[in-house]
């Protein structure tokens, strides 16, 4: 005998109440009534949970993170249903895999309800093979509803191979971000796709080749910021013909070797590793506004032996040792003053600094101004952080 419609919704809303509450147990979360950051903080009660409408509770929903939602599902059968459909997705497999048909089923729901994904982050733990399929399947449908900003992450023993060619299809991507895959594994084959939705994508400790690096950017011509932290594989960072990239990050490796050629670029943060000479190749970033660079080394594309700047930023943070920021701090001054000029003798509109002034955090961490007389008197601590502001 077949159960009536209102019996079997009653099932299912029991099943998905049960999977919630396993799930956040398996996800730390407390069952309480948290507070809420919105514009300021307030205390949501229980009894006044079912005042707002079901529009306005998804989109508080909206604004929370996966976990924050999940919190507030106890309010009431409203919030409840709410976070049901929430479209951001926060999921971690653990170590041991105990969680995945949790995952599963809430995968399920989503495909089967065809309820719009806007951010899928996975974090995958399990060192065993056995969850491949289901990271396959989890991937395809969120893909399927349309998924916008897609991030993962794996340990870098993770043999997992990373559908990457069939994500950069997807026409609604926007954010691709990658923690620990292994991409030296996929095939190129396949590499010829478009993802021109694309504007950020961000690799931290990715294993890659200069060959996939490129094939990657070229499947996404139209990102505005690029990330590549601690990435293995690489001898070369190539980062030319990007039409519209306004920041980039590089957290270099050893012997890695970067070029940058991006008339577009805005901001761009510099990391080299300790007592190695930066190997960086700046051409043509007439349009740089902030730059933050990290090493214990100046590259002489930014500011060579004759005083010479192949960029001119307004906004320069710098963390290296005393010795370089005490003599990069000369050079500064030296290009300030007013018998200062190029070695040809000119002094064009770039070469010449107009001002410039020092910050650094204090005890509060607050900028306040380093003037000179407390430079005079002070002695620079090794790896200090300075900011400073230039007007050319």
């Amino acid at each position: 005998m077949f159960e009536s419609t209102e019996r079997l919704e009653w099932k299912v809303q029991k099943r998905d109440e049960e999977l919630i509450t396993e799930f956040s147990s398996k996800t730390e979360v407390e069952e309480q009534v948290p507070k809420v950051c919105m514009n300021n903080y307030m205390t949501i009660r229980r009894e006044t949970a079912d005042i707002l409408p079901e529009c306005v509770i998804r989109k508080i929903l909206c604004f929370l993170s996966f976990k924050e939602s999940a919190q507030l599902s106890i309010l009431s059968k409203t919030w409840l249903q709410a976070w049901l459909t929430h479209p951001n997705l926060n999921v971690t497999v653990d170590y041991h895999g105990n969680n995945l048909d949790i995952v599963d089923n809430i995968m399920k729901r989503y495909r089967d309800g065809i309820i719009p994904i806007e951010k899928f982050e996975l974090s995958h733990f399990n060192s065993s093979s056995q969850g491949f399929p289901l990271i396959d399947k989890w991937f395809d449908i969120a893909l399927q509803n349309g998924v916008k900003d897609l991030a993962f992450n794996v340990p870098k023993y993770s043999s997992y191979r990373l559908p990457i060619f069939k994500i950069l299809a997807t026409k609604s991507l926007r954010e691709l971000v990658m923690w620990g895959c292994h991409l030296k594994r996929t095939s190129l084959s396949s590499g010829v796709v478009n993802c021109n939705s694309l504007r950020l994508l961000s690799l931290s400790y990715v294993t890659l080749g200069e060959k996939m690096l490129q094939t990657l950017l070229n499947s996404c011509p139209l990102i505005v910021s690029f990330v590549c932290d601690y990435c293995d594989g690489l001898e070369k960072i190539e980062l030319v013909n990007l039409q519209n990239i306004k920041s980039i990050s590089i957290w270099k490796g050893r012997n890695q070797q970067v070029k940058i050629q991006a008339p577009t670029l805005e901001h761009l943060s510099y990391f080299s590793v300790p007592k190695e000479s930066s190997m960086l190749d700046m051409l043509d970033v007439p349009n740089l506004v902030s730059l933050e660079y990290k090493g214990d080394q100046i590259p002489e594309t930014f500011v060579d032996a004759n005083f010479q700047w192949s960029c001119y930023p307004k906004r320069l943070i710098l963390e290296s040792t005393s010795k370089t920021i005490s003599s990069f701090m000369d050079r500064l001054m030296y290009m300030k003053s007013p018998n200062y000029s190029t070695p040809n003798g000119s002094k064009s509109l770039h070469s010449q600094l107009k001002d410039v002034k020092v910050y650094k955090l204090d005890l509060i961490g607050q900028l306040v101004e380093f003037r000179s007389e407390e430079r005079a008197t002070r002695i620079l601590k090794e790896g200090e952080k300075f900011y400073f502001t230039l007007e050319w």
